[in-house]
């Protein structure tokens, strides 16, 4: 460990071999870069960097013009090594460059890449210890950097709570009559496990494990035209005109603002496909209470204009080549509910890539009626149902009707592949399903990715007339 007074680092910051430390100045204007090799305590180089003109400043996390920022180097030195990255272009494209692509000129940004490419080259060439670096699926080596923060876009008609003008959170329990856009920086931890936002405390307690939860580092509000133009932008920027995905997570009941942002982050990280993540936020007045469950069902429906108005606004105006959609538990029902308005309302349909109603908590007779009525394109419908979703169970229990989401009865609807996932315990893993087992994403990647139907995929098994995954079983 170390301080560096100069570059106002902390002392209690812990240092690594091969890192690359930025900061912005105070006038954003330039942006200072430091990179270590074998030392942690001298720089193997420095550079000053232009900042973009048109760099989205809303887009940056607030600490970095307080401290510095670390990128590791580790995993990109070791696949230098291993030729798995082989040029310089292949370099710029790292993952652990997205803040440096969002501020620098383009010349700044391939100048900065140049050098830090040719010094752990030379790195590479004399053998630098790359041990630490582990393999990661399909014999990739992957690690995930130090200090990674992933970008989230996201609307919500939660009231927005503002001090001196700006939005600093929404509140939990009150709507608001208009959308708020605005984009998130959410921290994934070195520790971060796929499926997992993080731990229960008594686990680490019992295991004596530091946290692995992810956290939301800095929530900035938006303009409708900036958060559009701007997301456009990145898609167009960023991403090959093949890669341009853009995944949206509308959530169910008793999900909070952050967990809602945390949760959209794991699933975008974890997918691995090119693209950008976003989610859509409604208020949930129950706070997760039995007695209160009516009020969210009150909230949802009273959101489905909103929802509308953003699926609408994304086919329009996102940019995105395909928007794929994971709905999720009561999310389903303002889901469906926005279709019918859209299609009331004679807006456009809808282009959307793969479709996901997952676990959804939703009368069967209201699905079956609902969900093939309206002209909207898709790519491909999947429905994820579980015997093992107690959430759902209850929702059954309490409407004292079939939910879609809880299996049996198995809902089947023509035009839509229905997957019975099972094998979970109530410890393990519960309504979440969809996002916290590793099959699951597996198979929803695969999906996107090659646009195979059920049959074709590599985990779904055929089971009478739909498919099952038992996750025991991978």
């Amino acid at each position: 460990m170390f301080a560096d007074k100069r570059m106002g680092r902390r002392p209690c910051e812990p240092m690594k071999p091969y890192h690359l430390q930025i900061q912005l100045t105070r006038e954003s204007s330039r942006l200072n870069a430091q990179w270590f090799g074998t030392s942690a305590l001298y720089e193997a180089g420095s550079a000053q960097c232009m900042v973009r003109l048109d760099a989205d400043m809303a887009l940056v996390p607030d600490q970095l013009l307080i401290d510095p920022l670390l990128i590791d180097l580790q995993p990109l030195l070791a696949e230098i090594a291993t030729d798995t990255i082989s040029s310089q272009e292949e370099f710029q494209a790292a993952d652990g460059f997205l803040l440096l692509r969002d501020l620098l000129a383009d010349d700044e940004f391939e100048k900065l890449c140049e050098t830090l490419y040719h010094f752990l080259w030379s790195e590479a060439q004399r053998g630098a210890e790359s041990a630490v670096v582990q393999k990661g699926d399909e014999g990739k080596i992957w690690v995930d950097p130090d200090g990674r923060l992933v970008r989230v876009w996201f609307a919500t008609n939660r009231k927005p709570v503002e001090s001196d003008d700006l939005v600093v959170r929404f509140d939990s329990e009150q709507s608001a009559d208009d959308l708020t856009y605005g984009v998130c920086n959410v921290f994934i931890p070195k520790s971060h496990k796929p499926g997992s936002i993080g731990t229960p405390w008594w686990r680490r307690w019992i295991r004596l494990e530091a946290s692995d939860s992810l956290k939301v580092h800095g929530m900035h509000a938006l303009p409708r035209e900036v958060f559009w133009a701007g997301l456009a932008r990145k898609l167009e920027n960023w991403w090959d005109a093949d890669q341009r995905n853009l995944f949206v997570l509308i959530h169910g009941f008793n999900v909070s603002f952050e967990e809602a942002a945390v949760r959209a982050a794991q699933i975008g990280y974890d997918l691995k496909v090119p693209g950008e993540m976003a989610f859509y936020s409604w208020p949930r007045p129950s706070h997760g209470a039995a007695t209160a469950y009516a009020a969210d069902e009150a909230t949802i429906g009273a959101s489905v204009p909103h929802i509308a108005q953003f699926l609408h606004e994304l086919s329009e105006h996102s940019g995105a080549n395909r928007i794929h959609l994971f709905v999720h538990s009561m999310g389903n029902r303002g889901f469906l509910r926005a279709l019918e308005r859209l299609a009331a309302d004679r807006r456009p349909s809808l282009r959307l890539g793969q479709v996901f109603f997952c676990a959804p908590d939703e009368d069967v007779r209201t699905f079956k009626d609902t969900v093939n009525r309206y002209p909207h394109e898709s790519e491909q419908r999947t429905l994820l149902v579980s015997p093992d979703d107690q959430a759902v169970f209850l929702s059954q229990w309490k409407h004292r009707h079939d939910r879609v989401g809880y299996v049996p009865p198995i809902t089947i609807v023509e035009g839509i592949e229905t997957i019975e996932v099972g094998g979970f315990g109530l410890l393990e893993m519960g309504h979440g399903y969809f996002a916290e087992s590793g099959p699951i994403i597996d198979d929803i990647r695969e999906a996107i990715e090659t646009g195979r139907p059920a049959r074709e995929r590599r985990i779904p098994r055929a089971f009478g007339d739909h498919f099952a995954i038992d996750i025991r079983q991978h």
